[in-house]
């Protein structure tokens, strides 16, 4: 059971990781190539790709597909992040998530952690434009199902969009509860989609030039 976990895990990992550079390389093929003079292609492919991309992040966005592991069996459910983000960039964070599992006795999870970002470009300013930037990010929190309690460490790994009030960002996220109750199993997971973030919600920055 834990190698066929194991699988399913490393299967998410890397069709997220890789999907959209194979789409990518797919489309912008030497067999179909797109002429920038070509005014109308421009445009229709353009639109293709936005659209394409809007869907995506609108289902990533309301269904974030999530995998657990507890007391031997394995789970599938939808889960969502609400972040609010304090710093210069909102790098610390403070998450409320709630997960709804298909099955199992207790279908609501709900978890509060809290989260630091480290930023892998190395300048990230203060910005009224959405900057973009490879994140790893480490936290930990409080679980609870209304059944059995316990902690959590957890790491993420994505790319986010962000500014000095917002955080778009796409991920894949693992952690392992350990449960308070020793009578109770631990619960490993697996999520992956968008999670939207505010950031400084009472803090004014000066993002203002110096000329």
């Amino acid at each position: 059971m834990k190698n066929k976990l194991m699988k399913i895990i490393t299967y998410l990992i890397l069709i997220l990781l890789i999907s959209g550079n194979i789409y990518s390389q797919n489309y912008f093929s030497d067999s179909q190539p797109v002429s920038l003079f070509d005014k109308e292609n421009t445009n229709t492919s353009a639109f293709s790709i936005t659209t394409v991309s809007i869907g995506i992040a609108a289902i990533l966005y309301l269904i974030n597909p999530i995998v657990l592991y507890d007391n031997k069996k394995v789970y599938a459910g939808i889960t969502k992040e609400l972040s609010v983000g304090f710093g210069k960039s909102g790098e610390h964070r403070f998450a409320f998530e709630y997960s709804y599992i298909f099955t199992g006795n207790n279908p609501s999870h709900l978890r509060f952690s809290y989260k630091y970002d480290f930023l892998l470009k190395d300048k990230i300013e203060p910005s009224h434009m959405l900057q973009g930037t490879g994140v790893i990010s480490t936290g930990a929190g409080y679980f609870t199902n209304f059944n059995k309690t316990g902690f959590f460490p957890e790491l993420t790994f994505g790319y986010s969009l962000r500014n000095h009030k917002l955080l778009i960002f796409p991920n894949v996220k693992i952690r392992h509860t350990f449960m308070i109750n020793k009578n109770a199993t631990d619960i490993t997971d697996i999520s992956f989609g968008i999670i939207l973030g505010f950031a400084n919600p009472f803090t004014e920055v000066n993002i203002k030039r110096n000329y």
